[in-house]
């Protein structure tokens, strides 16, 4: 079962985490291209919805089900492992807490064009609080990852 289990954990970190590598990019070319910014927002809420979260909710069953089959809860006590599971609940509180009300922030004030006097400020403001919170993001993910595959001993 280890290695149906750990297939599983790998496909779903491809799966729920892959995107947040490529958002950037999809981000600065709606920058360019304002216009598109509310559908690429809504795609953006939509994939999450649909395929992130429940993907990366389903790896913490995988991952537990990976450390029942290799030595069960005491392993928790390696520090990669604990430290990892530790930043994915970190991870998701960013983006149920913080990046998905900043989320639902921006669809609503690009659901209309803008007026004479161009977008509300409150926009910038709050593309600007889920570019940071996607940095953070990346950056969480990158160090989970290399502390699933180095495991160091601190």
């Amino acid at each position: 079962m280890f290695h149906l289990w750990l297939f599983l954990h790998i496909l779903g970190a491809i799966a729920a985490f892959g995107f947040g590598f490529y958002a950037p990019i999809f981000g600065m070319m709606t920058a360019k291209e304002p216009q598109h910014g509310n559908w690429y927002m809504r795609s953006a809420k939509r994939l999450s919805n649909v395929v992130i979260v429940p993907v990366a909710i389903s790896m913490f069953i995988t991952g537990t089900l990976l450390v029942m089959e290799t030595g069960g809860m005491r392993r928790f006590e390696e520090l990669w492992l604990g430290l990892s599971f530790v930043l994915y609940v970190i991870a998701l509180l960013i983006v149920f807490l913080l990046q998905r009300p900043a989320l639902n922030k921006v669809i609503a004030l690009t659901e209309q064009p803008p007026g004479p006097d161009g977008p509300p400020a409150e926009l910038a403001d709050n593309v600007k609080k889920m570019q940071l919170y996607g940095v953070i993001l990346l950056v969480l993910t990158i160090v989970i990852v290399g502390l699933m595959v180095w495991k160091p001993v601190l």
